[in-house]
């Protein structure tokens, strides 16, 4: 990451979001969640823990304004975590009535938690993915929607990285990728999504071993974009960049400031998992874009 995208990151984007959380903060009605049949069932799905749950609310506020709204907002929690529902705060209680839904998980994946249990709930759904600590724009779920419309056979996400390696083919560590690429327009194996910008998965895309909970504990439960990138290769499902008003979404301040974005990102440790699973699945990473394949 270059120095002024890590100073629009980290200190720019919260400013930004400010007026937008005074916004959601005085907004006191919304508008309940798609309540007529359509084609496909759309469920936006997020984790989140208890240092969060006082801003949670302006997330799962953003996605009640989409453009196009979801069928269902999925929220994760675990009961290590979190005993019952009235540990939560009234601003994310209260979104029940608009369509939210809250899930207890007995095992603790992580950020696994966020796709995983939906996943597995909603088969026949097109999920999209979102982070508990951002602000989405209102055209999120349309202009996903509409990359699925496009690319069905590949998975479509606001943000990606592109894998890269070097001139003797060797793969470059996981900070010398290209951050936030935005040159590739068709779907490719080379291409990593990240969750933190929206990500839409077509239904019954991945493998089984997506749901492989042992193998997620023992090679890559903190980096939930790694694992999936693999699971997406065991299936040849590409990923495509979908343009969108901000690449980045709208980071809420005071979510808490430690992730494992950045432990994954400062300490290496995305490298390593990827070694770990490369390892144990024989895949590696890199390939050519996959501009042949047609719209099916």
């Amino acid at each position: 990451m270059g120095l002024c995208k890590y100073i629009d990151a980290n200190f720019i984007n919260p400013l930004q979001s400010l007026p937008i959380q005074w916004y959601y903060s005085i907004k006191k009605t919304y508008m309940l969640l798609n309540q007529e049949k359509r084609e496909h069932h759309i469920v936006v799905s997020l984790t989140s823990f208890p240092a969060r749950f006082n801003t949670l609310h302006f997330a799962i506020k953003s996605i009640l304004c989409q453009s196009v709204k979801p069928d269902l907002i999925f929220l994760c929690l675990t009961k290590q975590e979190v005993k019952s529902e009235t540990e939560l705060p009234s601003s994310v209680l209260d979104l029940k009535k608009n369509g939210l839904q809250i899930f207890f998980a007995d095992d603790n994946l992580k950020p696994h938690n966020k796709y995983l249990y939906a996943m597995q709930r909603y088969p026949k759904s097109l999920l999209i993915t979102i982070d508990d600590d951002n602000i989405y724009d209102q055209n999120l779920v349309s202009d996903l929607y509409e990359s699925y419309i496009k690319y069905p056979f590949a998975i479509s996400a606001r943000r990606v990285h592109k894998i890269m390696r070097d001139n003797k083919n060797n793969l470059l560590p996981y900070n010398k990728w290209q951050y936030e690429y935005k040159k590739e327009e068709m779907p490719s194996n080379s291409l990593l999504a990240t969750g933190v910008g929206g990500v839409l998965y077509p239904p019954c895309i991945l493998p089984p071993e997506t749901f492989d909970r042992d193998k997620i504990k023992e090679l890559c439960l903190n980096a939930d974009d790694i694992w999936l990138k693999f699971m997406e290769l065991k299936n040849n499902v590409p990923v495509v960049w979908v343009k969108g008003r901000r690449i980045h979404p709208y980071n809420i301040k005071r979510a808490q400031k430690v992730t494992l974005q950045k432990n994954n990102y400062h300490e290496n440790q995305n490298d390593k998992y990827i070694a770990a699973l490369r390892d144990h699945y024989g895949i590696e990473l890199a390939f050519p874009s996959i501009d042949n394949r047609e719209m099916r």
